[in-house]
């Protein structure tokens, strides 16, 4: 039998081992060659990932960005470059970045780079300074750039974001303009309303004022506050709850006005308005606030009840006038004719004792007419100018003993007064009837005080009241220390025949005539009262044209009736008083003839010798007034005489109540004494 042969197994055997081993790390080799393969091939799909990605990001950035070395040379530049700069991404590279900078910036950027370079960090460029660009045509444009350092083996660098802002900044420009604007708006509003001549005001949804007018604190009493911020019901706590619901109501969307409506204010003064409150709305369209609009009408009310009240007057002065005017002609025939059975009768005839209270009555009649012209203006006053100081002095005995010994009398003149013009009798009048009513409010006594000055009323204070003229005036001032006057009372003190004191002690014309003889005067009366202080009354003359004194003193009547041989044509259209007139004239040795109305008068001088003398009426029927008889007569007979007679004056004869120049009037009712003296003076011119 035969071995194998050993040996030669066992180098078989290495050599296997050796084929495997080397097999093995073949292998191994061209494993890990295939992992570093797949490695390698992972990183570069990543790389083109992450600059896919990269370029991804660039493109959607509305930056150009750009690598710039410590040199100042582009290295990189982005697709985005080509929209803003207008360069070809790849005509940049290796490019100066000047080219990018306009040109007057140039000298100042390469020491700017340097310095970056020195302290590399991310930041933005220019510090809040407006940085410019330059494009490729070269064009400038308002730009951002932000810088970030980048680590590299052998140089420095750096990543700029450009951003063209051009559009941003005119959009910024834009809304910088509507800013102003709307601010500028603001700023007139603002100005609208505080100058505003309405008060005005605009509160929030919890009723606080953010703005008002300079008018709403005037209106209000609330001068020299600053109320923004304050609520409303800080500002007025006593307001009523009318306002509080009128408040809720407007902040729930409705608006409300009122043409007219008062209150009373916290001092007690009642203060009229009109207004209108409303909602304001947001930019959103939701409620705000609300806002007032008022306007104070409380002037505008006095001034319609001044001129409601004038016209009341006014209205009964004319019935007034009309009245007195026919009483008179009645009073002339009872009162000249009584005179006339006096005449005829012997002193201790016993029907004197019939007659006499005839005449008193007519004369009292009489007064009380006068009384009733003076309230309706219509009576005939004789002006004068005087020094009113002096009419006070002259009656201050005649005062004292009419108020009575417990009422001091207190003169308060004020010297160097200016002159008035007016009737000084009816001025005296005047003043006896106020110092009457000034002592009846003090039964127990007190003190009365009269002063003057001069005073000038202002066009303000002629506005706020009816029937008055600005200018300059004297002003006589009596003040009573007595039981006043109700506030209700207060409006009808000068109405005629409206009296507070009992049945029979008064007429109720004292004051009524004073009122009238100071407007016909062309003044101006003001009563003052306070319910158990006192009154004052104001009575405001104007000042005369001249200050040289003209008043004369009364002349005294003859005591013998004077008479005459002259021709009179009476014309009067009342029988009674044309027989009175007529039958006293003959008595008086006049040849008289007689007419009813101006055509007849003009039938008796066309057809006779014209008369020396025309006494006539003014009012009369048939179409034409006494004034216009005598222009005719006067036509037909050159030099005659006139004498008009009339129960009040028109304004045919006489203007507010004083008499055209060369007018001279008899005023009715007139008796035989007066009647004869007026006659003879006419005449005798």
């Amino acid at each position: 039998m035969s071995y194998p042969d050993t040996r030669d197994a066992g180098e078989a055997s290495g050599e296997l081992k050796t084929s495997l081993w080397l097999k093995l790390q073949q292998r191994l080799r061209a494993l890990k060659f295939g992992k570093e393969f797949a490695h390698r091939t992972k990183a570069a799909a990543d790389l083109r990932a992450s600059e896919a990605r990269f370029r991804g990001v660039l493109a959607a950035s509305p930056d150009a960005v750009l690598m710039v070395n410590n040199a100042g040379v582009i290295e990189f530049a982005s697709d985005r470059v080509q929209d803003i700069f207008g360069y070809a991404p790849e005509d940049l590279v290796d490019k100066p970045v000047s080219i990018l900078i306009p040109e007057r910036f140039r000298s100042g950027h390469l020491p700017h780079l340097s310095a970056y370079f020195t302290q590399p960090k991310t930041r933005m460029m220019g510090g809040g300074l407006l940085l410019w660009g330059r494009r490729k045509d070269s064009t400038e444009f308002p730009a951002e750039i932000s810088l970030s350092p980048i680590a590299m083996a052998d140089r420095s660098a750096a990543i700029a974001a450009v951003r063209d802002i051009s559009e941003r900044r005119a959009l910024e420009a834009l809304q910088q303009k509507a800013a102003e604007a709307l601010r500028e708006s603001e700023r007139r509003l603002r100005y609208f309303i505080k100058y505003a001549p309405a008060a005005i005001a605009i509160l929030d949804r919890e009723l606080r004022y953010l703005v008002y007018s300079d008018r709403w604190l005037a209106d209000y009493g609330l001068g020299g506050q600053d109320l923004r911020g304050l609520s409303h019901y800080e500002v007025f706590p006593e307001i009523p709850d009318r306002w509080r619901d009128i408040h809720r109501r407007a902040l729930a969307g409705e608006t409300l006005r009122a043409d007219e409506d008062s209150f009373t204010r916290v001092d007690g003064r009642v203060q009229w308005l009109r207004w209108e409150v409303r909602p304001w709305f947001d930019t959103l369209g939701n409620i705000g606030g609300v806002a007032f609009l008022t306007e104070d009408i409380t002037d505008r009310k006095r001034m319609e009840a001044q001129l409601l009240q004038a016209q009341k007057m006014q209205a009964i002065g004319q019935l007034t006038g009309g009245v007195a005017h026919d009483f008179n002609n009645l009073l002339t025939v009872i009162l000249g004719n009584a005179e006339v059975l006096l005449d005829e009768m012997k002193s201790d005839d016993a029907h004197r004792k019939l007659v006499e209270p005839i005449v008193a009555a007519a004369e009292r009649g009489a007064s009380l007419t006068q009384l009733m012209l003076a309230f309706a203006r219509r009576q005939a006053l004789e002006p004068s100018t005087f020094d009113l100081n002096e009419v006070v002095t002259r009656m201050n005995a005649l005062l004292r003993r009419t108020i009575g010994e417990n009422v001091e009398v207190d003169l308060r003149l004020m010297k160097s007064l200016w002159a008035v013009t007016a009737d000084i009798r009816q001025m005296e009048t005047a003043i006896l009837n106020v110092v009457l009513n000034a002592r009846d409010a003090m039964p127990q006594g007190g003190k009365l005080t009269i002063e003057t000055s001069n005073v000038e009323l202002s066009d303000d204070y002629a506005a706020h009241s009816v029937e008055v003229n600005p200018g300059q005036y004297v002003m006589m001032a009596l003040s009573d220390t007595g039981s006043g006057i109700a506030p209700e009372v207060l409006d009808r003190i000068f109405e005629p025949f409206f009296t507070t004191k009992p049945v029979g002690k008064g007429t109720g014309l004292g004051l009524s005539m004073v009122h009238g003889f100071v407007k016909q005067t062309g003044g101006h009366i003001q009563i003052y009262s306070e319910v158990g202080h006192g009154t004052c009354v104001k009575i405001f003359l104007p000042r005369a044209k001249a200050d040289a004194i003209t008043a004369a003193q009364p002349a005294r009547a003859p005591a013998t009736l004077a008479t005459g041989t002259e021709s009179i044509l009476v014309v009067e259209d009342d029988p009674h008083v044309r027989m009175f007139a007529v039958q006293q004239l003959r008595r008086l040795g006049y040849t008289v003839t007689e007419a009813s109305d101006g055509p007849s008068a003009l039938q008796e001088v066309s057809r006779s010798v014209s008369p020396d003398l025309l006494f006539t009426d003014v009012v009369m029927p048939g179409g034409m007034t006494g004034r216009q008889l005598a222009e005719r007569v006067g036509q037909m007979a050159p030099g005659i005489k006139i004498l008009y007679t009339s129960g009040y004056t028109e304004n045919s004869i006489s203007h507010h109540g004083r008499l055209d120049p060369g007018i001279h009037l008899l005023q009715k009712p007139y008796k035989s004494d007066k009647l004869a003296r007026k006659v003879r003076e006419v005449l005798d011119l």
